[in-house]
């Protein structure tokens, strides 16, 4: 962890997983706009070098693995050692993929549920004790659209986020009497995140054929979904906990069969 070492007077602590960039960093800076301290974490700390550059006493950064047990414990460490507390965690960290069901490596795919489903599961259970401990709080586990139905050879994705917008429901029924409250955001297609900026870079008729199927005819930004983050973390949100939250522009209300505007031609 490194940042100042001067304390914060903020009433509330969160820690933010993936915020070395895209919705996480967004998240991370939304969330401390919105007064909270907050922890940054990333596995990669050189992405994280622009924690540091704000000179925020209030924004710390910590280099983890969330696949690792020792990683959740180090993240949630570091909220207590530096700000004292814990009452929020957007579990946002996640990895894509794409392959053939039948060739892709076991390899690649026990990555993918490491990050995205284990990280999930181990980031909980590591947070449950400091969240108790302040009588309670809040956790949002990023899914995605990807979670709630299929994509072309994206198996591995969809299962691993299938399995945490579950594990997300779940969790919501046995930590309500704790007063922690678990909720999922599922984000659509959202620019500027590290899925959609190469496809944006190298493959620039999918970008589109993607675009043309959000009935809002647009890309999403990593600050609307922040934002959604935010408002669950937040105590407007006191009463919602099992909920799946679509980010999306309108993706999941449409059967997919057609593009918005078909019928008008």
């Amino acid at each position: 962890m490194t940042g100042a070492s001067t304390e914060t007077d903020a009433a509330r602590v969160a820690v933010v997983t993936g915020a070395a960039s895209g919705i996480g960093r967004a998240a991370a800076t939304r969330l401390r706009a919105d007064g909270w301290a907050v922890v940054a974490v990333d596995r990669d700390a050189d992405r994280l070098a622009w924690v540091d550059a704000t000179g925020d006493a209030g924004l710390v950064s910590c280099s983890a693995d969330v696949s690792a047990d020792a990683g959740n414990a180090e993240i949630v460490a570091a909220a207590l050692d530096r700000f004292g507390r814990l009452d929020g965690v957007a579990l946002n960290a996640g990895v894509a993929s794409s392959g053939s069901l039948e060739s892709q490596s076991m390899d690649e795919v026990d990555r993918v549920l490491g990050v995205n489903l284990r990280g999930v599961i181990l980031g909980v259970r590591a947070a449950i004790p400091a969240l108790r401990a302040s009588g309670g709080g809040a956790i949002v586990v990023t899914a995605s659209v990807s979670g709630q139905y299929g994509d072309p050879t994206m198996w591995a994705y969809n299962a691993s986020k299938g399995g945490a917008l579950n594990f997300a429901r779940a969790a919501a029924i046995d930590l309500g009497a704790d007063r922690i409250r678990v909720n999922a955001v599922c984000p659509g297609p959202i620019r500027s995140t590290g899925m959609t900026k190469p496809l944006e870079r190298h493959v620039p008729d999918l970008y589109e054929e993607m675009r043309s199927h959000v009935p809002l005819a647009r890309w999403g930004e990593p600050d609307e979904v922040a934002a959604a983050i935010a408002w669950l973390l937040s105590d407007d949100a006191s009463f919602i906990t099992g909920v799946a939250l679509p980010v999306d522009g309108g993706v999941t209300a449409s059967t997919g069969m057609t593009r918005p505007g078909f019928f008008t031609r």
